[in-house]
């Protein structure tokens, strides 16, 4: 038994008691990065001059949907900007299409790459980078649909004259896909998430379309020549090398918004997470703690709260407080969800933050264990 001021505890209480109560103030202060992410950035400054643009679509074998997001791209209400797409060795009429489309506007360049190579990310990217001739560099993909023609003008309110890097949301729209809304929650969740740790200088990459920075930067740094051990996510790795506390930008207006029509049968997801957690394996020290910190502390702190349910008399209290930090975790996530445009994802979106950390580590567990090269 343990005596504190005529309080009387047994120990396995006392040490469920300072779990809890530790876990419940680092989860709180996850919660106030949340607050002031989801607070930021609420008065859209006017630009006095708009920052010339290209925004860089590779594809392959993507023809129709070229044929839906281009003459939307090209229709944008923008003063400065071009359109260049990446053909990689695509069979089938992309070419004839693109070509038939540049004889219509000056603000479509294209580049065509024939044959295969070790690096295809990595070599289409800096293509559609060689080729493109303005400031900044915006990257879609052919699956991606702007919402507007003033899509561009919103991405370009997160621009300033000290940004390096811009990170702007992607929404899957595609409703016929089996996990449709676990990749919805996935992203709402790790956009809000990931964009509270910038508070701590730890912005972290979430996508790799919907992303922008200096052409002069990628170019200055000589492109992904730090990052050819992998076979993905070179886009992620080089804009999260890039981007800190005070020169990044994560975009919260629904216009910025990318939607995407990408497949979301269960495959797609394990293969999107399996990705993601390489993604991760590349983050530096303080970002894997940050995230390592978050996911232990939550479980700890849901696990210790359910003992403590069950062995101690003062359950009530405990019920009450892991209570007013969910209804605080619901709020702000429904603040975030709003400003971006998302829907109907609470309650799920709760549930799914507590079984994801479970998830992950099957996961990685799995992964380290296979053998099989996997592609995406």
């Amino acid at each position: 038994m343990i005596d504190i001021n005529g309080f009387t505890f047994e120990v396995a209480e006392f040490a469920l008691l300072l779990i809890f109560f530790l876990t419940f103030f680092i989860q709180l202060f996850y919660q106030l990065l949340l607050t002031i992410f989801t607070l930021s950035g609420r008065k859209k400054e006017k630009l006095n001059e708009y920052p010339s643009i290209s925004i860089i679509v590779p594809s392959r074998n993507y023809e129709e949907n070229l044929r839906e997001l281009i003459p939307s791209l090209l229709d944008q209400d923008y003063p400065d900007f071009e359109v260049v797409v990446v053909d990689d060795c695509s069979a089938d009429g992309t070419e004839w299409y693109l070509a038939g489309l540049k004889l219509e506007t000056n603000k479509l360049k294209t580049s065509r790459i024939i044959q295969e190579t070790d690096f295809p990310n990595a070599l289409v990217i800096t293509i559609g980078v060689r080729a493109a001739s303005k400031e900044w560099l915006i990257f879609l993909n052919p699956l991606c649909r702007v919402g507007s023609n003033d899509w561009l003008k919103s991405f370009a309110s997160g621009i300033h004259p000290k940004t390096e890097a811009v990170f702007g949301f992607v929404k899957y729209v595609n409703h016929e896909g089996s996990m449709q809304k676990f990749f919805r929650y996935e992203n709402l969740n790790s956009y809000l998430f990931h964009g509270s740790a910038r508070q701590l200088g730890l912005p972290m990459p979430v996508f790799d379309i919907n992303i922008a920075y200096r052409r002069e930067r990628f170019l200055n740094l000589k492109g992904f020549a730090a990052v050819l051990d992998v076979r993905f996510s070179e886009n992620e790795l080089f804009i999260n090398k890039i981007s800190g506390r005070k020169n990044t930008s994560y975009l919260l207006d629904r216009s910025s918004v990318i939607n995407y029509n990408g497949e979301t049968d269960r495959q797609d997801w394990l293969n999107h997470r399996r990705k993601q957690l390489h993604l991760k394996r590349k983050f530096t020290i303080g970002q894997r703690a940050f995230l390592f910190i978050n996911i232990t502390s939550r479980l700890l702190l849901d696990g210790s709260m359910v003992a403590l349910l069950i062995l101690s008399p003062w359950r009530i209290g405990i019920g009450g407080i892991w209570l007013f930090k969910i209804l605080n975790e619901l709020i702000w996530g429904i603040v975030g969800m709003k400003r971006l445009g998302e829907k109907k994802l609470f309650p799920g979106l709760l549930i799914m933050r507590t079984i994801l950390p479970l998830l992950n580590s099957f996961l990685s567990f799995k992964q380290l264990f296979s053998r099989k090269r996997r592609k995406w």
